[in-house]
């Protein structure tokens, strides 16, 4: 007896060890995280020089998206990669930096530059490597495989039609002197303010364009390609970016980004459900058929390419800050 119980003993023993290992074999493979391939979307603008301002704001947005799409288990199986470059506004830079972009065959589509001499220089960079390229910029010399993720000239003009606006001659915030010679003498005892029947460009939206327009700018009126975050379809998206941003704040450009990145993102969701590997081509074409929803409001492409729905945000400049009409 005391033999078979030894037996016994030493049996039962093997078992809790085996059935130990197992458990712990079952917690290391819940700890370590599943591998999933990657795919990689780029953003392109200028992080220095004078308009550094549209980088810092940009940057923050589209990691925002990124990561919440990662924390959500990724897109369709996917793990994204942002690749972030700096074009510092010059159009040479922008065309270097599109090469580098069509060298990784991991990226399938760009944003960028977001200002109109760095975006026309990219495009046909991009366009020669079939990389889809979401566009910020309203001229008509884009190339036509872009997706203009911008208001044309016509649909800025068309948003204040009362409105003196100022296009061909407002292209940087280098020269204000069209500005400042719109300006009429006023009569002390005019309380009407002539500056609400100027109105400009996305650029003039910029945080240093009052100062640099001095006295010019109060009560001049913007025409933005998207709205300002309380006034986005997602007001809670101001909180969620000033978490990361590191004290930027979040103004139309990152309103544009967040929505820009998301477009991308949706898809190269399509693509993938519709052949399982993503690819640039297949992203170009699933943009093309593309119809969403974002912080800005309804996205969708026209046979040429431009954001159909893109009608322009009014905003006025008052005491420094951008507040509606």
């Amino acid at each position: 007896m005391p033999a078979r119980s030894a037996i016994h003993n030493s049996q039962f023993t093997i078992l809790k060890l085996r059935l130990v290992r197992c458990a712990l074999c079952i917690l290391l493979s819940a700890c370590v995280p599943s591998t999933r391939p990657t795919v990689k979307i780029g953003l392109v603008g200028p992080f220095e020089g004078r308009y550094r301002e549209i980088g810092q704001e940009i940057i923050y947005a589209a990691r925002l998206a990124v990561r919440e799409a990662n924390e959500a288990g990724g897109v369709a199986g996917y793990s994204i990669e942002l690749v972030a470059f700096d074009d510092g506004g010059d159009a040479a830079q922008a065309e270097e930096q599109a090469r580098k972009l069509a060298t990784d065959p991991q990226v399938v589509g760009v944003v960028g530059n977001w200002l109109e001499p760095t975006t026309l220089a990219a495009a046909p960079v991009l366009a020669a490597n079939n990389i889809p390229f979401l566009a910020t910029t309203s001229s008509s010399d884009l190339d036509l495989s872009a997706f203009r993720l911008w208001p044309t000239d016509f649909a800025l003009q068309a948003a204040v039609p009362e409105a003196t606006f100022c296009s061909g001659h407002c292209d940087s915030l280098e020269d204000l002197d069209w500005l400042k010679s719109q300006i009429p003498a006023q009569p002390a005892n005019d309380t009407r303010n002539p500056k609400s029947q100027i109105a400009g460009p996305p650029l003039w939206g910029l945080n240093q364009f009052p100062r640099l327009a001095g006295s010019a700018e109060e009560g001049v009126r913007v025409v933005a390609p998207a709205p300002l975050p309380a006034d986005s379809a997602d007001p809670a998206f101001a909180d969620r970016y000033r978490a990361i941003s590191q004290g930027v704040e979040p103004r139309f450009l990152a309103v544009l980004a967040y929505d820009a990145t998301r477009l991308l993102l949706t898809a190269i969701q399509n693509d993938v459900e519709s052949k399982e590997t993503p690819t640039r081509d297949g992203v170009a074409l699933a943009l093309a058929q593309l119809t969403y929803n974002g912080l800005s409001g309804g996205f969708s492409f026209n046979a040429e390419q431009d954001w159909a729905e893109a009608n322009g945000w009014v905003y006025r400049w008052q005491g420094g800050q951008l507040v509606r009409p």
